[in-house]
């Protein structure tokens, strides 16, 4: 049987298509956004947006390792740097 990837799997292996990969994308860069906005990791999973778009789950997994958001931020960074979502360089 195969493994399950994790909601974090998903988005930091990057192989997440559809509207399920599109949809926690979002809400990955809302939270990482309110965090460079100094909000609390436990304040920005309370809030309603990311209580509409996460499972419990999901915001389970994230307050028992948020060390996901951090690498997910430095992934999203890397990514944004290389030039690679340039429209124009491609």
């Amino acid at each position: 049987m195969a493994e399950q990837k994790s909601f974090w799997d998903t988005l930091i292996g990057g192989t997440g298509e559809g509207p399920e990969a599109g949809r926690k994308e979002k809400v990955l860069q809302y939270i990482i956004h309110r965090l460079k906005a100094e909000a609390s990791l436990r304040e920005v999973l309370q809030e309603e947006y990311v209580r509409r778009n996460c499972t419990q789950p999901e915001i389970e997994e994230i307050l028992i390792n948020p060390e996901l958001v951090h690498a997910a931020r430095e992934h999203m960074e890397e990514t944004f740097e290389s030039g690679e979502l340039n429209p124009g360089g491609r």
